[in-house]
């Protein structure tokens, strides 16, 4: 029989592992809050993809009212299609304190192992920091700080 997760089991994970608890695949601020007063360490907007739910919400357009919701209490973790360094600053600057970087780095380890790995974190920081430079923002505190228009 197929059983649910439910947030009653976010609480039972902690008690049995002894480890902070992420959710993933948060796409509303009500989930949001649903997973921290559940006791989540962290709430991670995704949609997976977007192969779970075909017409479901932009990730990218549903984290600034998630953000918004959470308030600090837990930090916002985001992915979904970040592929630019200009990319991870408009997450940070629209409320997401990590920002999580998939297909591109498993590409880099295809193609070079860990040194392809390392190559695309290197053009990821080159990316943000001439994004930072263009936008007049010198520290992460400062990106997260910025309104987009």
């Amino acid at each position: 029989a197929k059983q649910d997760f439910v947030p009653a089991d976010v609480k039972k994970l902690k008690d049995m592992s002894g480890l902070p608890v992420i959710v993933k695949g948060i796409q509303s601020p009500e989930d949001a809050d649903i997973a921290i007063k559940a006791g989540a360490d962290g709430v991670w907007v995704s949609n997976h993809g977007g192969r779970q739910l075909d017409g479901g919400p932009a990730s990218f357009a549903v984290l600034p009212s998630i953000a918004a919701a959470v308030n600090h209490r837990v930090p916002v973790i985001f992915d979904s299609g970040v592929r630019r360094g200009n990319h991870v600053f408009k997450a940070l600057a629209s409320g997401a304190d990590l920002v999580a970087i998939g297909r591109p780095v498993i590409y880099g380890l295809n193609l070079g192992g860990a040194e392809g790995v390392k190559s695309v974190f290197d053009h990821f920081n080159k990316e943000l920091a001439i994004t930072m430079q263009l936008a007049g923002t010198k520290t992460i505190e400062e990106v997260k700080e910025t309104k987009l228009i």
